[in-house]
């Protein structure tokens, strides 16, 4: 049965395609199709993404024909139309079936066999420069699926330029409308940052690579926005526990970004705000304030861990005003583990390098552990979080 409605994606006649694609998207709630995929993953991978990736240039040949067909009224040109409508629809329920099944990490590994990643990011490239981004949310959730692998994250970050689109359609200024019940479409272009940034190579390549150092600036800038912030907080920390990462990440405003929701202002006393003047007008302005959200707290603490690993890192928190937003922090935190973490941190923070050394030199003699920046509680090399499976995918545009 499941065999059967895979195998007409592949029919000649478009009616048939898009029964079959609306088939198997409502199938994509069926546990026991989601096995069979799981079983036979090139089955689905392979017909879904041909169709997903037919979808963008029906969309644009849909809208192109409609606009033609608007005067006409022969048979030609209605059947024209009728074609191009039932082609597009095609495509749009097998890019959605395609979001929930890639994140099967059996149809994860067929897809990147298949080059997914680069064949979805050209087609969404495509689009994106002729100014069609009506399906781009469903190109960037699957995306977000696939680099979820290893072997997907690998197969983004061997194509650079490939990479860099991503990163320029994530941060463009110019964001796509409201599209299917998501307020931001390319949202799901920042798991994908955070997925590569698990790598060395896609860690490389945020850090400047071809693109010059600015690259890693325009992505910690969209911590500003709080929809974005949850993934944006996980690159940073990916990239500040990568020592070799230091002197891009130190090139950029982050503790200013970082201060904007981890400085709690207003419980600050005026006479108390040590921080650099420009620094704390921006704030003032803004008025930043301490998130509630813990995970997004303990990303951050875990950053300045991160940070404190190298010497150029610690020279940079003390020249930015980390020990005040620190110390602020630290009095409202209620996470006995974050409240750890910037413990750890506020001794590199506070002392000399010459006073740091003295206290390590004793630590050793003395045998009794490790305390101030040298300490066992560092955590290990960055890793990618779980991302989020995009099952909303499934609800039909009202």
């Amino acid at each position: 049965e499941f065999s059967e409605l895979l195998g007409f994606l592949q029919d000649q006649k478009v009616e048939v395609q898009r029964f079959a694609a609306e088939g198997v998207l409502d199938q994509t709630e069926n546990v026991e199709f989601v096995e069979y995929c799981r079983r036979n993953p090139r089955s689905a991978a392979r017909p879904l993404l041909r169709l997903a990736e037919r979808a963008e240039a029906d969309k644009a040949a849909e809208a192109a024909t409609s606009a033609k067909a608007s005067s006409a009224t022969g048979n030609a040109e209605k059947a024209a139309l009728m074609h191009a409508a039932i082609s597009m629809a095609a495509g749009e329920a097998a890019l959605k079936a395609l979001v929930n099944l890639s994140a099967v990490p059996a149809v994860q590994d067929e897809l990147v066999s298949l080059n997914a990643p680069k064949r979805l990011t050209e087609v969404l490239r495509g689009g994106w420069l002729e100014g069609r981004v009506d399906l781009a949310h469903w190109y960037a959730m699957i995306l977000a699926n696939v680099t979820s692998s290893k072997q997907g994250q690998e197969a983004v970050c061997k194509d650079e330029g490939m990479l860099n689109f991503l990163i320029s359609a994530f941060v463009a200024k110019a964001r796509p409308p409201p599209r299917d019940g998501y307020d931001d479409p390319l949202l799901d272009l920042g798991k994908v940052l955070v997925n590569v940034s698990a790598l060395p190579e896609g860690r490389k390549i945020l850090a400047g690579g071809e693109a010059g150092g600015g690259t890693l600036a325009t992505i910690f800038s969209e911590l500003g926005d709080r929809g974005r912030r949850a993934d944006v907080i996980n690159v940073v920390k990916n990239m500040c526990l990568d020592k070799t990462c230091h002197k891009a990440v130190v090139a950029t405003d982050l503790i200013l970004l970082l201060a904007a929701f981890l400085y709690p202002l207003e419980k600050v006393e005026a006479g108390q705000r040590k921080l650099p003047a420009a620094f704390l007008a921006v704030l003032e302005k803004e008025g930043a304030a301490l998130t509630g959200d813990a995970a997004i707290r303990a990303a951050a603490s875990v950053s300045f861990i991160g940070l404190i690993r190298s010497l150029e890192g610690r020279e940079y928190l003390r020249a930015t005003g980390s020990e005040e937003v620190l110390r602020a922090w630290l009095l409202e935190e209620s996470q006995e583990s974050i409240k750890s973490n910037i413990e750890v941190v506020m001794p590199a923070v506070q002392m000399s390098e010459e006073e740091l050394d003295a206290v390590a030199r004793q630590n050793q003699e003395s045998s009794t552990g490790g305390a101030g920046y040298a300490t066992s509680a560092q955590p290990a090399a960055p890793e990618a979080p779980d991302v989020p499976k995009s099952s909303a995918a499934l609800d039909e545009p009202e």
